[in-house]
């Protein structure tokens, strides 16, 4: 009996060429960094303190 073969544990070069998506260029990587390190955590960053501020404010709001 042949034993199944695990997905997870499988080599990367056993898997068929359709089974895998291309692997990312340089150029692709470095605008998906500038992406998230410019704007995307930014805007999380600032989203984050802007809540805790007006969870804060509210909270002072009714009990005070």
């Amino acid at each position: 009996m042949r034993p199944i073969p695990s997905p997870v544990l499988s080599h990367p070069s056993d898997r068929k060429a359709t089974d895998s998506a291309p692997a990312p260029t340089r150029r692709a990587e470095g605008l998906m960094f500038l992406w998230l390190a410019f704007l995307v955590w930014p805007l999380i960053a600032v989203g984050t303190v802007s809540a805790y501020g007006f969870s804060i404010w509210m909270y002072q709001l009714l009990t005070h």
